[in-house]
């Protein structure tokens, strides 16, 4: 699925760590097209939403924005607004293999930090369904726009912390506070009444057209933005035939709906 790795062993470092970057997995063009369907949409939609109050997470945010922490923007953009068919994108084999060939489009779009950003709080994008360790039953993929060295907060992510955010199989551990950006909820939290060992916090500067593929599980943050220049990433993310819990855009209005 990637250059210079088979798909067997990206199946094998996804379970094992629960986290891939496939490296050049995008040409410039495909990437070209992606960033300027993303300036485009952000650019209306933040227009629209002037100075209209927005708060911090989904259920706070509108429709077609949300902020997930200060000065991070995630602005849903459908595959059919980018032009493009899941099944065509060069990740796919990887997505079918793991959740299945019935595997269905969850969200897609562009998210964005400001420069001067802060980091976000550490946390996982759905909890687990079964206190036994199960095969994903979400991925994300993001796709770099643009050359990202670490000073641009990266995402960082906790290798193999998918194994140890199960609410339902470690009674210390509280849903809410994993998937909602608590203060409390780092990596040592997860091993807090256990013998294993802290997972370790990893972040690596990105390519333009490389992917960052990962667990829904994991726990992960969006490193601060120290640069002088916007950070963005288009995602799209993918569930299991059937699964349908939504912790990632729970607003009930539209920007363009509001008043002024």
């Amino acid at each position: 699925m990637a250059p210079g790795k088979p798909l067997a062993c990206a199946q094998q470092q996804l379970e094992q760590d629960g986290y891939l970057l496939a490296e050049g997995l995008c040409d410039s063009k495909f990437v070209a097209h992606l960033l300027e369907v993303s300036l485009r949409h952000s650019d209306q939609v933040m227009s629209a939403l002037g100075t209209q109050t927005i708060g911090i997470g989904s259920a706070a945010g509108f429709d077609e924005v949300v902020q997930r922490s200060p000065g991070r923007w995630d602005i849903p953009i459908s595959p059919d607004e980018f032009g493009v068919d899941d099944r065509d994108l060069p990740w796919w084999p990887l997505i079918s293999a793991v959740l299945g060939n019935d595997a269905e489009h969850s969200f897609s779009g562009v998210v964005y930090s400001d420069p001067g950003s802060p980091a976000q709080c550490w946390h996982i994008d759905s909890p687990h369904v079964s206190a036994d360790h199960l095969p994903p039953h979400a991925l994300n993929v993001m796709v770099a726009l643009h050359d990202t060295p670490l000073a641009m907060g990266p995402t960082e992510l906790a290798r193999g912390s998918h194994r140890l955010t199960n609410h339902l199989q470690n009674p210390a551990l509280v849903s809410d506070e994993l998937v909602y950006q608590h203060e409390a909820t780092v990596p040592e939290y997860l091993v807090a009444n256990a013998n294993g060992a802290v997972p370790e916090g990893v972040s690596s500067a990105l390519a333009t057209g490389s992917c960052l593929i990962f667990d829904d599980r994991i726990l992960h943050r969006g490193l601060n933005n120290a640069s002088t220049s916007r950070r963005s990433m288009t995602y799209f993310s993918y569930r299991q035939a059937g699964y349908r819990e939504n912790t990632h855009f729970e607003a009930q209005r539209s920007v363009y709906d509001a008043g002024p």
